[in-house]
């Protein structure tokens, strides 16, 4: 199981936004945390490349849950974030 949160900061009219993205150990990635930014077009929201060269999108779901996915490393992982 990979453990991972997702904290959007801001968002404006424009649709763009900044965000906090903490994970786990994903593959040989360790533990950390990092500001990024990115975009919202109808119900995806795409991240710009973080530091650690992960890609993140998110898709959010008629149940109200994100459908996330990660790239990185040439690895795709995906999954569900739930509001807490």
């Amino acid at each position: 199981m990979y453990d991972a949160r997702l904290a959007v900061q801001t968002i404006s009219s424009n649709g763009k936004v900044t965000v906090t993205y903490a994970w786990g150990t994903l593959g040989d990635n360790h533990p950390g945390e990092a500001a990024g930014a990115g975009r919202i077009v109808g119900t995806t929201l795409k991240l710009e490349r973080l530091p650690n060269g992960a890609d993140l999108s998110f898709v959010m779901r008629p149940d109200r849950t994100l459908a996330g996915t990660v790239r990185l490393a040439g690895q795709t992982y995906t999954g569900t974030f739930l509001k807490q």
